[in-house]
């Protein structure tokens, strides 16, 4: 699970953003939070961003994006390939300073806290620490071109895959692919949710839950729920055509460098729905080709009952914004049920849906706004003074806690 993501100087963010997942103890009886023996403090399901137009809710979760696709891509750059970011754009000093993020999570009972910065030409600082039992370990900690320090467990064999690690690599995911089985469980953890990140990821996603016929129907059920008028779904490759070639090769290049090594598929999955008629007849047409409202909420079904039994961060940027408020807040219900999401996926979005604030707790909701230098900043909404009663929705379309656009006169 995550507990805490931390970005630094990356396009309209210049000073440090944390998001974090942890409860404040006055809603740890919440059925937001997920309490585990194992996992201290209890931790959110859900965390939303919320605020005006340009304000960054986008740039926070592009980030998020970037660094995912940095480390999956790691291994695949070429020695020279330059690091393709956008810094903060509105001080040129800032163009000269790292852009840096850090993930703290949870895996197979281990918290670790994993971080980097990264110029346009190398990777200046990355580290990797686990607490285990309550002891921390240091796996190493990367400073300068090939400086490391490594903790006391395997040293030369580390230092031998330092060796092979370009200054504009990540030395955890290299490691991990040279089968260095302590970075290996840690990569992992990326490699599963960067899954969200990879080309045609919604179709590997849906192909995965309709292989379960329980899952299968589970969809079908929410698709008929939602008045979809949806029998069956399936899939099947077709051709890939020039734009989207084009589109995925302009893709891989900005983030693998202009002189990676990279080949494309010929073809790309369809996803193909059945609807039928007020006649019972049926037909079917591609997901691509439906309502974008219907398009969306499959992707989230799909991606919600991928993670619901085995647990794993969804991310939404612009929570339903194609479909009705009251399947946007019946999706946020099922990540809250402990029936429907067994496993304790969490969910990290942004909306423009001020009914979400009355669901939420007031420390599930950070304001995003920018100062007069056009920063993204970010506040808790708890940090507010909220009494218990609080219509939260009317505060907030008041202006009280700020995050709400300035119409001018």
């Amino acid at each position: 699970m995550l507990v805490q993501y931390t970005v630094e100087n990356y396009k309209s963010i210049r000073d440090e953003v944390v998001i974090n997942f942890r409860a404040d103890g006055k809603y740890q009886d919440s059925g937001w939070v997920v309490q585990k023996e194992n996992i201290s403090p209890p931790l959110y399901k859900c965390i939303g961003l919320m605020g005006p137009n340009a304000s960054g809710k986008t740039n926070i979760m592009q980030s998020f994006n970037f660094a995912f696709r940095f480390i999956l891509n790691t291994i695949k750059r070429k020695g020279s390939s330059p690091i393709n970011l956008e810094k903060f754009a509105f001080e040129e000093e800032m163009d000269e300073e790292p852009t840096s993020f850090e993930f703290v999570f949870y895996r197979n009972e281990v918290k670790y806290v994993y971080g980097f910065s990264v110029s346009r030409r190398e990777v200046l600082e990355e580290y990797l620490t686990g607490d285990f039992s309550g002891k921390s370990k240091l796996f190493f900690d990367r400073f300068g071109r090939r400086q490391f320090e490594f903790g006391d467990t395997d040293v030369k064999v580390q230092q031998e895959i330092a060796k092979k690690t370009n200054p504009n690599r990540l030395y955890m995911p290299v490691a991990a692919e040279w089968g260095y089985a302590p970075l290996k469980e840690v990569y992992q953890w990326f490699e599963f949710h960067a899954r969200q990140y990879e080309d045609y990821s919604i179709y590997t996603t849906v192909g995965e839950v309709i292989k379960k016929e329980k899952r299968k129907q589970v969809l079908l059920d929410e698709l008929k729920k939602a008045d979809f008028n949806i029998k069956d779904i399936y899939i099947k490759n077709k051709k890939m055509d020039k734009q989207s070639h084009d589109i995925l090769e302009k893709l891989l290049m900005e983030i693998m460098g202009e002189n990676a090594d990279f080949s494309l598929p010929d073809t790309r999955p369809d996803i193909r729905i059945v609807h039928e008629d007020y006649e019972g007849e049926t037909f079917d047409i591609a997901l691509d080709e439906d309502s974008a409202g219907t398009e969306e909420f499959v992707e989230n079904m799909a991606e919600f009952l991928y993670l619901c039994e085995q647990g794993g961060l969804m991310l939404e940027d612009e929570l339903g914004k194609s479909y009705h408020i009251k399947l946007a807040q019946h999706f946020l219900e099922m990540f809250k049920s402990p029936v429907m999401n067994p496993g304790h996926a969490q969910l990290f979005f942004t909306t423009h849906n001020t009914k979400i604030l009355n669901m939420l707790n007031p420390d599930q909701i950070y304001l995003v706004d920018k100062d007069e230098t056009g920063a993204t900043f970010v506040k808790l909404l708890d940090d507010y003074s909220i009494c218990e009663d609080e219509d939260l929705e009317l505060g907030y379309l008041k202006g009280r806690y700020g995050g709400v656009p300035y119409m001018k006169g």
